[in-house]
């Protein structure tokens, strides 16, 4: 009688079946084919095809994070880049409400600090400052008060336009504000985006004689930014009005 826990007489079973273990003499009962094949259950490797099934499994699951991790990225710079526009934009706004009503919204004269070989700015214009060394002149479409009591038909686009309409479809005028560089919190460029502003002024009469005079300012910017190979272009709307008495 032989014994199973024997390391050689155990690999000698693993190439026989069940039915040969039973009639050879070494196997007493059922009991020990079973323990037989949980042991060669247990020292059986995993074959070419199971490997390649597991990792093209893992494959599928490693795929489906990266495309999800480089989505969110996408849209979270998306989002960091219209806040940066956003804010610049406001700060233009603010700017233009803190000029003068009656001669700087717009200006009609020689700017006296434009930079010496650059000629004069293009008439009617806002003088604007978009950085600490970035000064721009950004014409305008001004709509003046009518002279009648018909009040002026405002020339401002009412909707923003799509990312396809050019500035003169529309009868504005294209002022690049040109590529502004972004910074990290460590001083490094991260991105750039290129801005281009539309800016329309009309000027509301006070017809009814109920309420000032009113300039209302269309702003539409667009700007652009490269995601990777592709470059995206976005495009809004902003209105705000000034009146003469709201200094």
């Amino acid at each position: 009688m032989c014994a199973l826990s024997d390391p050689l007489t155990f690999e000698l079973f693993t190439a026989v079946s069940p039915s040969e273990l039973l009639n050879s003499k070494c196997i007493e009962n059922k009991n020990q084919v079973t323990d037989v094949n949980r042991k060669l259950i247990r020292s059986r490797g995993l074959t070419l095809v199971e490997v390649m099934i597991s990792l093209l499994l893992m494959a599928t699951v490693m795929l489906g994070f990266i495309s999800t991790f480089i989505q969110s990225r996408r849209v979270t710079e998306s989002s960091v880049l219209h806040a940066a526009a956003t804010s610049m934009i406001y700060g233009l706004i603010e700017q233009i409400k803190e000029l003068d009503y009656t001669t700087l919204v717009p200006s009609y004269e020689v700017d006296p600090y434009a930079p010496t070989g650059t000629g004069a700015p293009v008439t009617p214009y806002i003088r604007v400052r978009i950085s600490q060394n970035i000064v721009k002149w950004l014409t305008v479409v001004h709509t003046l008060e009518s002279t009648s009591m018909a009040p002026t038909t405002p020339r401002g686009p009412t909707t923003t336009p799509p990312a396809s309409a050019t500035a003169l479809s529309l009868g504005a005028i294209d002022n690049w504000v040109g590529s502004i560089p972004l910074s990290t919190v460590t001083g490094t460029t991260s991105q750039e985006i290129n801005l281009n502003i539309w800016l329309w002024i009309d000027e509301i009469p006070n017809v009814s004689r109920d309420v000032a005079n009113v300039k209302k300012f269309t702003l539409i910017y667009t700007y652009s930014y490269q995601d990777g190979s592709m470059t995206r272009i976005v495009r809004d709307r902003e209105i705000f009005l000034r009146t003469r008495y709201d200094q």
